[in-house]
Order: structure tokens, then C-alpha cells, then sequence
């Protein structure tokens, strides 16, 4: 699952897709948060709420991969050590490095190729880190566009 955020954003935009996100039950496949055009300023207590809002979903957490422009990415960083014990999460400030992160991991033995504790476990019975039916969809304030996507190949 890719997400991108661009322009500035409020913390009801964030916390809103946040919400249709935990709602769709993504918690269990691989995610890449492309944060390098936003601007957010969350105070600490929201990124709290929103790492709360995604708990809803009791699957086990997938990889999360945050992409932030030079200098920036205060937001990932919160949000990575508030939740690193909830599943791999790492930042990045390329793309490229971001998906060479989330493929190393699916690419690994759940029970043995991850270091992380809440990852050694593995995707819960019957589900992988990568969802086989992809499509997308595109959520700017309260309209949403859907779209097919395309795998991604190595």
C-alpha cells in the first residue's frame, strides 16, 4: 500500500484518512507513507491518537516504510519510535530505499529473517504482508478516486 501526502495538512485530514485506513483493515500488508511534499505539524499527543486510531485493526503490522525530504519528517520520526515495538518501521529519504527495505522484508522468513520482535511472529495464518489484488484508492479531504495499480516488479 502506497500513501502520498502532498501540500499542507491539517491534523483532521490526517487523523480522517487515518481512520478510513484502519477502517479497511490495512494494518497486515506492507505500507510506504510518501511524506517528502507535505507539511504537517502534529503535536505529539496527535501522532499518539493516530497510532491509537490504527490499533483498531488487531492484525498483526506489516512493514511501514515513511519517504521525507532532506531536513524534514519530525512526523515519521515521532510515529516510527512511538510504535516501532507494533512492527517494522523505518524512514527514508529515498523511494528507491524505501521499497528495497519493504521487499527485503517480505522476502524474509517471518519466523527467522526479521530482527524485530513484533514481526517474528509473522502475517497472520493465511495472509502475507503484500495484498495480491491491489487497487488504490486516492483520498483528498472528503473525495476519494478509486484505481487499479500495477505490481511491482524486482
Amino acid at each position: 500500500m502506497t500513501i502520498v501526502a502532498r501540500g499542507q495538512l491539517t491534523s483532521d485530514e490526517v487523523r480522517g484518512t487515518a481512520q478510513k485506513l484502519a477502517d479497511a483493515r490495512v494494518r497486515r500488508f506492507a505500507k510506504i507513507v510518501e511524506v517528502a511534499g507535505a507539511y504537517l505539524d502534529l503535536p505529539p499527543e496527535d501522532i499518539a491518537q493516530l497510532a491509537q486510531i490504527l490499533r483498531g485493526d488487531p492484525a498483526i503490522r506489516g512493514p511501514v516504510a515513511f519517504v521525507v525530504a532532506p531536513g524534514r519528517g519530525e512526523f515519521a520520526r515521532r510515529f516510527a519510535a512511538l510504535t516501532e515495538k507494533e512492527g517494522p518501521v523505518d524512514v527514508f529519504q529515498k523511494l528507491h530505499d524505501a521499497r528495497a527495505w519493504i521487499a527485503s522484508i517480505q522476502l524474509a522468513d517471518p519466523r527467522t529473517g526479521l530482527d524485530h520482535p513484533a514481526a517474528q511472529a509473522g502475517p497472520a495464518e493465511g495472509h502475507s504482508w503484500s495484498d495480491p489484488d491491489r487497487r488504490g484508492t486516492m483520498i483528498r479531504g472528503r473525495q476519494q478516486r478509486a484505481f487499479t495499480t500495477r505490481a511491482l516488479v524486482r
